[in-house]
């Protein structure tokens, strides 16, 4: 049975667009709810009302233009997705009617006083849209009725639960830290009964909907499903990534990191899968879409690229920061290595437009975006911290630089996916043997990158710059800790590349610690006495070992 042969399956038809038209109903009400105000007694953290209506509205939107484009089958999946959800969310938002003070949803209302608040009309709303949205869940699951399509059989069905279970453990966990005592920060262990089983419902709905997405026999079911899970965890966990971060005496707790992070790698399995079968020489030319040219996928990494590092050199220029009095604060040290960063991956954005150029450049697209990563982190330590405290809240140049990260992330997508069809292209290669002086020069650059991250670049009065062990600077800890992991699998990684693409990846590495020994003398100013670091000099060896392998690589590959 083809995909259009669902037009004449009236009753199947008529039950898709059934589930649809509840679930967006359901949607509806759930942004009612917050705009109308959940409890009468308190307000919430921030303005979070248009947060919370974009993240309920999504699910709908994006299964309505499913609809629109022919993929009712992807679309039914995400309905039921999102209902799986909606049921565990459904006994959460009813433990604010039975006792609102038990609850951590700074989101919906933040209690500044001891006085028990009472529910009003916006709750009675999201437990309605709830129930709604678990009709057309329920109504879609299946396909609506339809026989699967057991042509593809599934693949990958383990990574993607284990990316939900990470995601599980997350939604265990508490969903803010608070340092206020009349706002409690209880996890789901901590909750009443109700409460309890909401939470764990939650936390159990990510690995089940993903593993009956991700086991279907059907294609369209496992990206529908995926997408449902994906957009339903980000409804759940950017409420509290967002009052975290805005909120003074509230932050972010590390599960909620973990949470949102999962929701961001699932929906880029099912191109895993295929990318990996392209690898293999394994393609379904049946099932799996014909492959765009590399010369497109590199002007659309190009478009990305660019789109990001225009929106973090437009954030340096705007206030990172606003207080809370009105005015703009101080500028901050930490935007110069946002202008480093950001011109950088602009220009190897810019490079990929270039026929001649773009194969070559590539590969070092994930050492400046790592860069733009590392130059950031210090950004959003600051801006955090001030928010925290109460006195200034994020600026517009702040949420703009918080944009390039997934449309950065887009750019590697497209380059990954450019890099897999030029192998399948060029065939079976020859591998080389690595010579000894540029698997010497690559071992030291490994050796003094590690130590470049693990100790501090900067000393000065009363300040040590962070490292890898979280202390003050915890945003800055994490993405050091990630960036030398995946900095150590990209060192391996070259190994395995022809030549040319080798060099380019270890010069783009190089734009990683770049940005590492340039902390000195670019944010310096702001503190007292600073002097130089064994983490700076060890940043500037490791760049020295890894342009000399680049250009032993880049020599070889002209041999």
């Amino acid at each position: 049975m083809t995909r259009t042969e669902l037009e004449n399956q009236t009753p199947a038809a008529a039950r898709l667009r059934t589930s649809w038209a509840l679930a967006a109903a359901g949607s509806l009400l759930l942004t009612l709810g917050p705009l109308l105000g959940v409890v009468d007694g308190a307000e919430p953290a921030f303005t979070s009302w248009p947060l919370l209506a974009l993240l309920a509205l999504l699910p709908p939107v994006v299964a309505g233009v499913l609809l629109m484009r022919g993929r009712p089958f992807v679309a039914a999946g995400l309905i039921a997705a999102a209902g799986v959800f909606a049921v565990g969310r459904l006994l959460s938002d009813f433990q604010i009617v039975l006792d609102a003070m038990d609850v951590a949803r700074p989101e919906l209302f933040r209690p500044d006083t001891l006085v028990a608040v009472t529910p009003s009309t916006g709750v009675w709303l999201l437990i309605a849209g709830h129930v709604l949205v678990i009709a057309g869940g329920a109504l879609s699951a299946g396909r609506a009725g339809m026989p699967a399509d057991e042509s593809e059989p599934p693949t990958l069905v383990a990574f993607p639960v284990l990316i939900a279970a990470i995601a599980a453990i997350g939604l265990l966990g508490k969903p803010i830290i608070s340092i206020d005592p009349f706002q409690l920060d209880r996890g789901p262990w901590e909750l009443p009964v109700l409460g309890l089983i909401g939470g764990l419902l939650v936390a159990v709905a990510a690995p089940l909907a993903t593993a009956l997405a991700a086991s279907s026999p059907d294609p369209d079911t496992r990206q529908g499903g995926t997408i449902g899970v994906s957009l339903s965890l980000l409804a759940v966990v950017v409420p509290p990534l967002a009052v975290g971060t805005v909120a003074p005496g509230l932050s972010i707790s590390a599960g909620s990191v973990s949470v949102f992070t999962a929701a961001l790698l699932l929906p880029a399995v099912p191109l895993l899968g295929r990318t990996l079968r392209l690898l293999r020489g394994k393609r379904d030319e049946t099932h799996d879409p014909e492959l765009p040219s590399v010369g497109r996928m590199h002007v659309t990494a190009g478009v990305f690229a660019v789109l990001a590092a225009v929106a973090m050199l437009v954030g340096a220029l705007l206030p990172q920061l606003v207080l809370t009095t009105g005015g703009t604060a101080p500028g901050l040290a930490s935007v110069n290595l946002l202008w480093v960063a950001g011109l950088a991956f602009g220009v190897l954005g810019l490079l990929l437009f270039v026929p001649a150029a773009a194969a070559v450049v590539r590969p070092a697209l994930l050492g400046g975006y790592l860069a733009m990563q590392l130059a950031a982190a210090g950004m959003t330590e600051v801006v955090v911290a001030a928010s925290q405290v109460g006195v200034a809240q994020p600026g517009a140049g702040f949420w703009l630089m918080v944009v390039e990260a997934p449309l950065g992330l887009l750019a590697l997508a497209c380059t990954g996916l450019a890099g897999a069809i030029e192998r399948e292209n060029a065939g079976e290669v020859k591998k080389e043997q690595v010579p000894v002086t540029e698997l010497g020069a690559v071992l030291l650059a490994g050796l003094f990158a590690v130590g470049a991250f693990v100790l501090p670049t900067m000393r000065g009065d009363r300040y040590t710059s962070p490292t890898l062990i979280p202390d003050s600077d915890p945003a800055v800890s994490w993405t050091l800790l990630i960036s030398l992991t995946l900095l150590i699998m990209t060192l391996v990684l070259a190994f395995r590349s022809r030549p040319a693409r080798g060099a380019a990846t270890l010069a783009g590495t190089a734009l990683l610690l770049g940005v590492r020994a340039l902390e000195l003398p670019l944010t310096g100013d702001r503190v007292e006495g600073a002097v130089a670091a064994p983490g700076t000099w060890l940043a500037l060896a490791s760049i020295a070992a890894l342009l000399v392998a680049a250009g032993l690589m880049g020599a070889r590959s002209t041999r």
